[in-house]
């Protein structure tokens, strides 16, 4: 199955092309966010050192949030035209999922933070859940974790104190055996903001760092929830904000 998967949430993002697991082919957002202009001429490059036509990809994996409300907007917008047109299915992933599967974390609890400007970061927690056995192998090179982990609450948008009290509660509430939960705290290799809580944060917490661009992982994601048939129709892709945009913030004012 060829994947056409890309990530327009952030100034990070790109675009990429799989065979099943397999990685053909993958172009870095080359700066800014006016991805209403270069996300297509980055799907046009990719596309021509693929060697293929829009037409022969099987499913679309789009990013679906949180991160810049314009950019999530351009990519669901993009990821429903494109299904619709060539009679595709397409899937929206949750960054903060894509965070989570590619640092291939084995903790009990991982918890991907995101920098949501504003002094405030984006994070969800999530639990692991059971083995995902060889599915989560394969030829990317980063292929992500053999285990499975599912998010344990809505997503939110915290100040930093908020955090460290929120870590501390995670790993508090421990299994049936009362033992401490371990957890991993996750960022993106450029997210300079976030890797900084670390010093602010427990010493006992694992931490990994993962790439900016997360578009194998959100094809890996896609293709799962596809090949275990959870639908999900193109005019039914939703964005997660997590916050409301400035103008709904402040339309009243």
């Amino acid at each position: 199955m060829l994947i056409l998967s890309f990530d327009t949430t952030n100034e990070y993002g790109g675009v990429g092309i799989y065979r099943d697991r397999e990685g053909l082919a993958e172009i870095p957002n080359p700066g800014g966010t006016n991805y209403s202009i270069s996300l297509f001429d980055m799907v046009d490059r990719l596309l021509a050192e693929a060697r293929l036509q829009l037409g022969d990809i099987d499913l679309l994996a789009v990013a679906n949030g949180p991160g810049s409300f314009t950019g999530i907007r351009v990519g669901l917008a993009a990821a429903q035209g494109w299904a619709k047109a060539l009679g595709r299915p397409a899937r929206g992933v949750s960054v903060l999922e894509a965070m989570v599967e590619a640092a291939a974390a084995d903790s009990d609890i991982a918890l991907p933070v995101l920098d949501a400007r504003r002094g405030e970061f984006y994070l969800c927690p999530f639990r692991r859940t059971d083995a995902g056995g060889s599915e989560s192998g394969g030829d990317l090179p980063d292929a992500g974790s053999s285990l499975r982990y599912s998010a344990a609450a809505e997503g939110m948008a915290m100040k930093p104190d908020q955090i460290g009290l929120c870590v501390r509660q995670l790993a508090g509430n421990g299994r049936s055996d009362d033992a401490p939960h371990s957890m991993c705290c996750i960022t993106r290799d450029q997210d300079q903001a976030a890797q900084a809580l670390r010093s602010a944060l427990s010493g006992t917490l694992d931490w990994k760092v993962v790439p900016g661009i997360l578009t194998s992982a959100i094809a890996r994601l896609a293709l799962r929830a596809h090949r275990e048939g959870r639908p999900e129709s193109p005019s039914g892709l939703d964005a997660c904000y997590v916050r409301r945009s400035d103008a709904e913030l402040h339309w009243m004012e």
